[in-house]
């Protein structure tokens, strides 16, 4: 793997981010070496890695803000992956410099140290933090995984993998032998070294990316889902059990031949399906198939018992494993104590609008959707894409939560192609597990330099 550009350790976060003499890091609009760019213009949402990993090349134009393959790179297996730079975000409380629920972006570069950036009301992102360090970046699959010759690729075009014998099975991977959510860490970590079945906080940065972006642009030209009057101002997918999209009707997908599924990245308009609204960034993340993303669970379907537990930012994703009884097993009593913070018996958890009774949460409030925290618990859960209070309003697409207690439970986001309105790059499933078979779900594979 190559050496790292940037590199903080969390738990020292007085300390400076360094640069290598005659590195350029961010801060000159996109284009730069890292550089997330400005919501609302070309390129932003995406960069140009600071290092490459062993396998993995850049694609033609990769350096240019206007081209398709904006900080897009390959790997080895031939799957397509974006590079998505760390950020700094605030969010907006009314009294703190910002408007309610408006979100301002920055590049990593912008502060000195985390604290800084705390001290201005600044949080890192939550998916930036790996393993006790905070990372520059990460490599996410641009399209969901498809069957590759027997490995979990990210192509465009093809039939999503998902954890169903009927519907292009996990298991029919090399090196997998169950049709089971859990077998998506498996799969995604057989890619390659370093490889992970990408994280709930990778998800939501992505969906905090998209909000700002969508909040910053005036027009369709560099936000190809824009609406000017506000009401689906958000990434368009297959979601409407017909091929095309609820909110946005001049959208077609090529089926997969299962059901109403769509092939990977097969939008006739790929723009109005990706976090930036730009052919240069992540496809699908509303609707198509459910995204399996780790980083939250439960040990008990019992709400008056069941624990919620988070993710440490000590833990490696590429170190976690799928099974139940190890330290690095990401379910049962070892891996629990092991790998998460506790968060306590779920019915008395009242820091967020879940209440794990088997219910539905709308995302979105005309008062503060998400916490400003810049860390502890409720940054945590803006990192994960929980709101503090939610209504349900059109900025965050009326996307739906399923607030559910359930033992052993593996996240999901984004909804699938049947899931109408309530899909989108806000909603969240936690009513499945890790042994939950289902033809709507799926996953991605991510990397950290």
């Amino acid at each position: 793997m190559s050496q790292l550009i940037v590199s903080e350790i969390a738990g020292k976060e007085g300390a400076p981010v360094y640069f290598p003499s005659g590195i350029r890091m961010g801060n000159t609009g996109a284009g730069g070496i890292n550089d997330i760019g400005i919501p609302g213009q070309p390129g932003f949402g995406v960069g140009i890695a600071p290092a490459l990993p062993d396998g993995m090349t850049a694609l033609p134009g990769y350096t240019d803000v206007l081209s398709d393959n904006y900080g897009n790179y390959q790997y080895s297996d031939g799957s397509i992956m974006v590079w998505v730079p760390a950020f700094y975000y605030k969010y907006g409380t009314g009294a703190n410099g910002l408007a309610i629920n408006a979100c301002d972006i920055k590049n990593i570069d912008a502060y000195t140290t985390v604290t800084a950036a705390n001290a201005a009301g600044y949080a890192l992102h939550r998916a930036f933090y790996d393993g006790g360090q905070i990372k520059q970046g990460f490599f996410v699959d641009k399209y969901l995984c498809s069957n590759n010759s027997g490995v979990a690729s990210s192509l465009r075009n093809g039939a999503p993998i998902s954890s169903s014998a009927s519907n292009s099975p996990v298991a029919d991977l090399d090196g997998v032998s169950s049709n089971i959510n859990a077998s998506f860490i498996t799969a995604a970590s057989l890619r390659g070294t370093g490889f992970f079945c990408q994280s709930i906080f990778i998800f939501k940065a992505m969906a905090l990316l998209s909000y700002a972006h969508g909040q910053a642009a005036t027009s369709p030209t560099y936000c190809a889902w824009y609406d000017a009057a506000g009401i689906t101002n958000f990434p368009k997918g297959c979601n409407n059990n017909a091929l095309g999209d609820v909110n946005d009707n001049s959208l077609s997908f090529t089926s997969s031949g299962y059901d109403n599924a769509a092939l990977t990245g097969s939008a006739n308009f790929l723009a109005k399906t990706t976090h930036n609204g730009q052919v240069c960034g992540v496809a699908d993340l509303n609707g198509c198939m459910w995204d399996v993303c780790p980083g939250l669970t439960m040990d008990d379907g019992d709400e008056s018992v069941g624990h919620f537990y988070v993710l440490k930012t000590s833990v490696a994703m590429a170190d976690v494993t799928a099974g139940t009884s190890l330290a690095t097993d990401l379910w049962g009593a070892t891996g629990y104590a092991a790998l998460y913070d506790d968060l306590g018996v779920m019915d008395t958890f009242t820091s967020t609008a879940l209440n794990f009774t088997d219910r539905t949460v709308d995302v979105g409030s005309v008062s503060k959707t998400f916490s400003e925290a810049t860390s502890g618990t409720l940054w945590q859960m803006t990192g994960a894409g929980i709101p503090v209070e939610s209504t349900g309003t059109n900025v965050f697409g009326n996307d739906r939560i399923n607030d559910y207690s359930t033992s052993q439970m593996l996240p999901s986001a984004g909804g699938s192609w049947s899931h109408s309105t309530p899909a989108g790059v806000w909603a969240l499933g936690l009513s499945s597990s890790r042994a939950s078979l289902n033809p709507s779900h799926g996953f991605r594979a991510a990397l950290y330099l």
